[in-house]
């Protein structure tokens, strides 16, 4: 009888394509080992894009999903209401989006403190889609469409709750009304 190797759990591999962007992967499993987020460092296997509103998230994570493009990591910090979007390097990548910044390398080596994958909430911090080791990252132009549309869903659930404005002066009185000829 052959042994049959088994795949490791998605979070597992995660762990380890994370642990692999630093070059001390161990100072990462440390962090993780006292139930710690780990300071990650951006821009070596992926860039991350910081959305400053995460109510718009779990929208953006449907959008992507439902138009059936590829979902990367995302990262949510509940104290600081952001998301983090795990994203490909593009040293030449400008992104103008408002109410969000893309986390690159431009010489200040940028970090992410990141909960170990399959755990839940560490330090208010926890995956909404955990990396699974297969390197998949949400395309730069892919996040921005979906937080464009996000944005304008937002827009409309909020002009349907303001008062209906009204376009006509007010009604007179009967007693003043002028009779019809």
């Amino acid at each position: 009888m052959t042994a049959t190797r088994l795949r490791p759990p998605p979070y597992v591999l995660g762990r380890r394509w994370l642990a692999g962007a630093s070059s001390d992967p161990r100072f990462i499993y440390g962090a993780w080992t006292r139930g710690r987020a780990a300071l990650v460092p951006v821009s070596c296997r992926f860039d991350a894009i910081q959305v400053d509103d995460v109510s718009r998230t779990r929208a953006m994570v449907e959008e992507l999903r439902t138009s059936e493009r590829v979902t990367g990591p995302v990262l949510v910090d509940h104290g600081a209401r952001t998301s983090y979007w795990l994203v490909p390097v593009r040293p030449d990548a400008l992104w103008a989006m408002r109410d969000s910044e893309l986390l690159t390398d431009r010489g200040d080596r940028p970090m992410v403190a990141m909960p170990a994958p399959g755990v839940g909430q560490v330090d208010g911090r926890e995956w909404l889609v955990d990396p699974d080791g297969s390197g998949a990252l949400t395309a730069h132009a892919d996040l921005a469409v979906a937080l464009r549309l996000a944005r304008m869903a937002e827009g409309r659930r909020l002009r349907g709750r303001e008062p209906a404005r009204r376009t006509c002066g007010r009604p007179q009185p009967a007693e003043t009304r002028k009779p019809r000829t």
